[in-house]
This record gives structure tokens, sequence and C-alpha cells, in this order.
């Protein structure tokens, strides 16, 4: 008789086991992963809280976290690269139908050159600043829950405070560089910032790995 008990224990926790990973399944299977390998793991660098490595593919949903000394980039595609510097966290969601990048604190840049997402742009985010990106090179910094740095390094971009309703396009074709801060009423204040956090080199470098270039001269129409 107790035997029978155990084993029926047993059975019902395997069918409850099957049915949750079968829900489970289903989901990520409705959900492509965009084309994003890591191409650079330098120093503290982790997805999900386990330490990442060069040729890991990203899903989405993932965290990726660096430490004092850690860089990641991603290459997204082969005309799309974004890299995000030390003591910084990205959640990555992008897929075939999400699009966004949601920097919670620290340092990304990119330079995108070929769309990878369903509706043709995506989204970066911090608390402060929504950013809506189709084909240009730009820096972010999120330097606290009240303030955040936004550069658009050549191209154009529509950028809007977290607080705001409508966004405005913003065009540079050498860096235009703005701050995005609360208010003591919880509104976001834009005022102008200047070349900060980064240089042309950087920008030029994330360009070269996927082996692009930036013309200085105009603003990119990718």
């Amino acid at each position: 008789m107790e035997d029978r008990m155990v084993k029926n224990i047993f059975i019902n926790g395997l069918i409850i086991m099957i049915a949750i990973c079968s829900l489970h399944c289903k989901k990520d299977e409705s959900i492509k992963p965009a084309n994003a390998i890591i191409v650079l793991a330098q120093g503290v660098v982790s997805i999900n809280d386990i330490q990442a490595h060069t040729g890991v593919s990203l899903h989405y949903g993932d965290v990726i976290k660096t430490g004092d000394d850690g860089i990641c980039r991603i290459q997204i595609g082969d005309r799309n690269v974004l890299q995000i510097g030390k003591s910084s966290e990205l959640v990555f969601n992008i897929s075939d139908t999400g699009n966004e990048l949601l920097l919670n604190q620290g340092w990304l840049g990119g330079v995108t050159r070929k769309i990878f997402t369903s509706g043709g742009k995506y989204l970066v985010k911090t608390p402060t600043v929504v950013a809506s990106i189709r084909g240009t090179s730009f820096c972010v910094v999120a330097t606290s829950v009240e303030k955040s740095y936004f550069c658009v390094c050549n191209g154009s971009i529509n950028l809007m405070g977290s607080s705001m309703e409508k966004g405005e396009d913003v065009t540079a074709a050498h860096h235009k560089g703005l701050w995005f801060q609360k208010d003591k009423n919880g509104n976001v204040v834009v005022k102008e910032a200047g070349l900060l956090f980064h240089d042309d080199k950087g920008i030029e470098e994330l360009a070269a790995s996927i082996n692009q270039t930036i013309d200085w001269t105009k603003p990119d129409t990718y």
C-alpha cells in the first residue's frame, strides 16, 4: 500500500514537471532569437550571472553585466555591433518580435548599419531616455536612475525623455551630446552636454570591427 502511494506521488510529480517543461518550451519556440553573438568578453562579464565567453549566442531576456574591468562586444548579423562598458547592466530584449535594449546602468555604444528587427528600428532605454534607432552610431551612459547621457555620434535618432509624450529627431554628423535628467517633480529636463564618455577613435574602432567606416562630414543615412 505504501509502495503504491509513493509510486503515485512520483508519477504525479513527473506529470507536473513535464507539463511545466512543455509550457516553457512553447514559450521559447515562439520567440526566435536575434543572430547576436558575443565577439569580445574582456574582464568580468556575465550573462544571467554566469561567466560569459566569446562565441556565446544571446537570447531574448538575457541580462549582461560587466565588472569594474569588464568589456563586452556583441555583433548582431554582419553589420551591427554593440559594446557594453565597465560596471554596466544591459537587458537584451531583442528577437524577431522584441526590439528593446534596456540599459539599467553604465555605458553602451553602438554602430548600426543593417536593421535586425522586424519593426525596422530598435529602442535603447535608460531610466530617463528612450532612443529610437534605425541606422546610426551612438553612445549612451546611464549615470544614475535620475540622469543619463546620450550622444548621436553620426546619424539621426529620435530621442525622448522618459516622462515625455513625444520625442524629437536629433541629427548629427559629428557628435551631438545631451543630458536627460529628472527634476524634483520627476520630469525629464534635456540639456546640452557636448562630447563626453567617448571619442572618435572608440566609435571608429567599433565600426571597423564590422568592416565599416564613419564619415564624420555627413550624417549616416542607413
